[in-house]
């Protein structure tokens, strides 16, 4: 490109303008070299120019680099911090392990404050559903991981809370949540994401309460357990629930955050516990080896678990570190993997690293989701 310029009104001769670093490349060569960037690399990139960040946020590149096996994982993390009115997303740094908040545009649908169910898809999470002010809400969000951007969907046909959601090959089933649970017409419904429809789907004998659900990956069904804690299945080719004739166990008030992890679930128990069992049987037994958590928590007791990479899980707590300052609060985390012991039917645990995430001067916490993105 030629240009000139004047001088006390002498135009000069024009001159080639320079282009230099890696807009002097072909555009095909360039996305190949951006592609091998870390995460942490391309948002530096993108700082520069807008331009740069639109080509850091093109699909061309995030496609490239997974096709060259430049993928990595991050963890995301979903936050309601008080006393700000919207929850919002969170990336960890794996350098600095802390949070880092996302700057992202505005989600065009009303941001439930808690109680909604989540679902992970291959590039991004569906947040379904929830409470907002009160008040049911049948708003459907997705958060592009990719792009860090909020396209729009379809609400739900009807209000739903404290759902339960999992996604087979590309519809999202949603089952409870809303009030009439005597009317098995509108108790589920379904999302097809090739059509971006939802429709009611009649569900035989549906469990009144789903207390918790896990999807089931090999078997392509939800695995969950009612208020009683009575086992049951959906698969989708039938369209009902089947009851395994199983009873969860173990008689523990507070057993939160079922996390699959390999052939087993987690869950967070009292007393800082660690707990694990196998899907269809649900006698939840101790995780061995972990005493340090004990000193690690204090008082405060696991509020999440989550995968973090394939041989490990991240769990999380919250931390008042100044007894005369309330207000001052951490969020910590652990991450922690699995072994069998040498007595049979026992597993144990190891703790890589466990330290404060993200800290300040706030109301409280919300800890409402996470999970780890390849992108």
């Amino acid at each position: 490109m030629e240009e000139s310029c004047a001088i006390g009104g002498l135009e000069l001769t024009p001159r080639k303008k320079k282009v230099c670093g890696i807009w002097s490349l072909p555009d095909s060569v360039a996305l190949i070299c951006l592609a091998q960037l870390s995460r942490l690399d391309l948002a530096a990139f993108a700082i520069a120019s807008k331009e740069q960040r639109s080509l850091v946020g093109s699909l061309e590149l995030w496609d490239l680099r997974y096709e060259m096996g430049c993928s990595e994982l991050s963890l995301y993390v979903l936050l309601h911090i008080f006393p700000e009115p919207n929850p919002r997303w969170f990336i960890f740094h794996p350098v600095q392990r802390r949070l880092k908040p996302i700057h992202s545009n505005l989600n065009p649908n009303p941001v439930p404050e808690a109680e909604s169910a989540f679902v992970f898809a291959d590039w991004g999470i569906f947040d379904i559903g929830g409470v907002i002010k009160g008040e049911r809400t049948c708003h459907v969000s997705f958060f592009d991981c990719f792009g860090h951007i909020w396209p729009r969907l379809p609400s739900m046909k009807i209000a739903r809370s404290r759902a339960s959601a999992s996604l087979i090959d590309d519809k999202i089933y949603v089952f409870g949540g809303c009030t009439d649970y005597g009317d098995s017409s509108n108790w589920a419904e379904v999302f097809d994401l090739r059509t971006l429809t939802w429709d009611f789907l009649y569900v035989s004998t549906p469990p009144q309460h789903i207390r918790q659900s896990v999807l089931m990956r090999d078997k392509e069904e939800v695995y969950v357990v009612d208020e009683d804690g009575q086992t049951m299945s959906f698969s989708p080719s039938k369209s009902l629930f089947v009851a395994n004739g199983n009873a969860e166990k173990t008689q523990e008030e507070h057993l939160t955050d079922w996390c699959l992890f390999g052939k087993h679930l987690f869950c967070a128990g009292k007393g800082r516990r660690i707990l694990w069992c196998f899907p269809y049987e649900l006698d939840w037994k101790e995780v061995k080896g972990l005493e340090n958590l004990q000193s690690l928590c204090g008082n405060n007791e696991i509020i999440n678990l989550c995968p973090m990479t394939h041989k490990t899980i991240a769990i999380f707590w919250i931390v008042r570190p100044h007894d005369d300052d309330p207000f001052i609060l951490e969020l910590w985390s652990a991450e922690i993997s699995f072994s069998n012991s040498k007595r049979r039917g026992t597993k144990a645990g190891k703790i890589h690293w466990s330290g404060a995430v993200l800290s300040g001067s706030y109301v409280g916490f919300n800890f409402l989701y996470a999970h780890p993105v390849i992108a």
